[in-house]
């Protein structure tokens, strides 16, 4: 009944719908306008042919997950702030159940969020895609990229409530978690001597990252990794177990 998540909530999915729809209707306008580069068409771009479609429109997916987690953060933090988890816990809820709704809340955002842009990604794919592209063995190759980025709304949502357990208000949560995903983390690794720079790929959110590498470089000829690597895919789920931990740790040790 909060109004607010469902403003959020719906705020995400037009924006993702809108977003990742448009991108064919983007390359039409730099068309129009004479973005023509020594006779090139941007129309020739493959942006929503299989199978690099998947790839394409699964990374720019998940720039939108921090609505996600501002949805997150609010819900954990009002359950301090209006004392609603003591009232539960007094009326027989364990503090595991309550830990489970929480995340039971973000695995159906995060399977909503991955459903709805792979429904998007196989009707633009269908409709704009090249008939030669059109087969199975094209639409079904980068189907790995469903679960990469299911695994990385999850995760990051996980760390979001992560973060609002440990401040419990909301406006200091958001803007801790805008901070560490846009810069905290990064001057860390600049700072990490060069016999640690492997390190960094083992960081939250360079680790969510890995997943789904960046796509659009392919369309400059240079080489990207246009699958999921396993070794990111095993990080990630060991975050998700200790984010969970830690989560009930928080819950389990702390005066509600």
């Amino acid at each position: 009944n909060y109004r607010s998540f469902w403003v959020l909530v719906i705020l995400y999915f037009l924006l993702l719908g809108i977003v990742a729809a448009s991108g064919m209707e983007f390359l039409k306008w730099l068309k129009s306008i004479g973005a023509d580069f020594e006779e090139f068409d941007p129309l020739r771009i493959p942006l929503y042919h299989f199978p690099d479609i998947w790839q394409n429109l699964f990374y720019v997916g998940t720039y939108f997950k921090f609505i996600l987690a501002i949805v997150v953060i609010i819900s954990i933090t009002n359950e301090f702030s209006y004392k609603t988890i003591k009232q539960n816990i007094i009326d027989g809820m364990s503090r595991m159940d309550f830990l489970k709704s929480k995340v039971a809340t973000i695995f159906v955002l995060s399977l909503a969020a991955t459903i709805f842009l792979t429904l998007i990604i196989i009707i633009t794919g269908l409709i704009y895609s090249d008939p030669d592209t059109k087969n199975l063995k094209d639409i079904f190759y980068g189907t790995g990229f469903i679960l990469a980025f299911f695994l990385n709304i999850f995760s990051y949502l996980l760390f979001s409530l992560l973060i609002g357990s440990v401040v419990r208000r909301s406006g200091l949560s958001i803007g801790l978690l805008f901070l560490y995903s846009v810069m905290i983390e990064n001057i860390i690794i600049f700072h990490l001597p060069a016999s640690l720079e492997s390190v960094s790929d083992f960081f939250p959110m360079s680790s969510i990252s890995s997943l789904i590498d960046f796509p659009f470089k392919r369309y400059l000829f240079q080489e990207i990794r246009d699958y999921v690597a396993f070794s990111a895919l095993i990080t990630v789920v060991i975050y998700i177990v200790l984010y969970f931990y830690l989560n009930y740790k928080l819950l389990r040790n702390r005066d509600l």
